[in-house]
């Protein structure tokens, strides 16, 4: 009978653990998780500030342009919930001005979460 029930208890604890492992809190980012981008990946829009940047409309976005050149996601669409490393999945990394080899501020994907 006790072994029944920890087999019960077993079969429930594991997805759980799985699928809270999954889930994401900024604060509980604390280094590498080898997911980051290795270098910003700029785009070609200017920018001011960070707030000025956001991720492209689309599944697993791995590009950041300015606020008004991120589109919208089509109607309909559907995304996995994968967390696909080198892309703004799961506080992987984030969008930010930042400044280019050329020393122009460009909105870019940067490694890691978005700082607080």
């Amino acid at each position: 009978m006790r072994i029944g029930r920890l087999g019960s208890r077993l079969g429930i604890a594991l997805p759980l653990t799985v699928f809270l492992g999954c889930m994401y809190t900024p604060g509980e980012t604390t280094g590498s998780t080898g997911n980051e981008v290795f270098a910003p990946i700029f785009s070609t829009d200017p920018c001011d500030k960070d707030d000025d940047c956001a991720p492209v409309a689309e599944c697993h976005p791995a590009r950041c342009v300015l606020v008004a050149n991120a589109g919208t996601m089509p109607q309909g669409s559907a995304c996995t919930a994968n967390c696909a490393p080198r892309t703004m999945d799961c506080g992987y990394n984030h969008c930010g001005c930042a400044t280019s080899d050329s020393g122009a501020n460009l909105c870019a994907l940067l490694p890691g979460p978005k700082p607080p």
